[in-house]
């Protein structure tokens, strides 16, 4: 019976339905195997970094993770913008010929983003402006429809491809990582769905387009100390199959609980370079760049984190009675204070930070020196 349905089949089956159904549905091909002399001799593009030695480069996934207002939307606003201008990062190089970078999210007010961006690229020249405005491309929050990103979509998904048809960016920043994910976060199965959408729709028209994914990171004291040393890789929300998933990852963390303008720029992961030494930063409030703060002290960043200084180190009194000695700038009032052994940098400028905001001391041609109401605090120590 069996056979006779088969011979049936055959007899009234349309040959031309098998040839659009496969063509319509494809069978899938095998994976891409080459062996030791192929592997040897097959031609592949040149790694071009974007920033620094493997941090970000073409065709590569990296995450960017932070804690909430500890600077990542900015971090990312200037990473685009040193590039496309020759700048180095944290101390990094940058890729030498502009790229086209698209911030696509909505983390950020169309309101922050511009005020952001005018700052940046306020004592920019003519022509510097010119280039970066021709590069740099931002995704805002302007209609209703702006506002999801969700890749569970088929909708959405073609409002990212149609997107990345007209902007066809080298470098794209999705922040934040919660907007666009599938499912569960802490999921292993959901976050790896997710960056394969990420990936489909990203590099749809160019293969090599870099993907820079910026998410939440875990709050907390322990939780701050992880962004650097053996922990580092515990850092970031959720399933670690985003770490896994991601061949570079730059951690940002608080460099100073009282100073919301200090963070520190560590290296969470790199695969594929050596690890860059991580870098304390500081933000301009003018420019709103960070620069290099030459006054970060890990080790003390550490200990402070992991709780093992439990007290001051220095005193208002002590810096005071530093100043009227002829000890005219940190430098020399921590010398004289005893240096590291007594205490750190770090922790002598917040005291003076606080000093010089209650009036204490002020700073002229020579250096520090002490106010009437200085003098005075010393005067009643003193008889004391």
């Amino acid at each position: 019976m069996t056979t006779d349905l088969i011979e049936i089949w055959k007899e009234i089956e349309d040959p031309d339905f098998h040839v659009a159904e496969n063509q319509l549905h494809p069978s899938p091909k095998p994976f891409t195997v080459l062996n030791g002399s192929k592997l040897r001799s097959v031609p592949i593009p040149e790694k071009i970094d974007i920033l620094g030695d493997g941090v970000i480069s073409l065709g590569q996934l990296t995450t960017i993770i932070g804690q909430g207002g500890t600077g990542k939307s900015r971090v990312t606003m200037q990473i685009a913008l040193s590039q496309i201008l020759g700048w180095s990062m944290a101390g990094l190089k940058t890729h030498p010929e502009p790229l086209k970078h698209l911030l696509i999210g909505t983390e950020n007010s169309i309101y922050r983003q511009k005020s952001e961006y005018q700052k940046m690229t306020q004592s920019l020249s003519p022509e510097q402006r010119e280039q970066v405005d021709a590069h740099m491309f931002f995704h805002v929050v302007q209609e209703m429809d702006d506002a999801f990103i969700h890749l569970g979509s088929d909708d959405i998904r073609k409002k990212w491809v149609d997107t990345f048809e007209i902007v066809n960016p080298d470098v794209v920043y999705i922040d934040p990582y919660g907007e666009v994910h599938v499912g569960d976060i802490n999921k292993d199965a959901d976050v790896r769905h997710t960056l394969r959408e990420i990936t489909k729709v990203c590099r749809r028209f160019n293969p090599r387009t870099s993907i820079v994914i910026v998410h939440h990171g875990r709050t907390g004291r322990a939780n701050i100390a992880q962004a650097v040393g053996w922990d580092k890789g515990n850092y970031a929300l959720g399933s670690k199959a985003l770490y896994s998933g991601a061949r570079s990852q730059i951690n940002i963390a608080p460099a100073d609980p009282d100073d919301a303008s200090r963070i520190i720029f560590s290296c969470g992961k790199s695969n594929d370079a050596k690890p860059f030494d991580p870098v304390g930063l500081k933000l301009d409030d003018t420019t709103m760049l960070y620069g290099i703060d030459a006054a970060f002290d890990l080790q003390a960043w550490k200990a402070d984190v992991e709780g093992k200084r439990n007290q001051t180190n220095f005193t208002i009194a002590e810096a005071l009675q530093a100043i009227q000695s002829g000890a005219s700038n940190v430098r020399k009032i921590h010398q004289k204070l005893g240096g590291s052994e007594a205490g750190s940098k770090r922790s002598l400028e917040r005291i003076l930070a606080k000093a010089k905001s209650e009036g204490y001391f002020r700073f002229g041609k020579k250096g520090y020196f002490l106010t009437k109401k200085g003098k005075d605090v010393l005067a009643q120590v003193t008889e004391e």
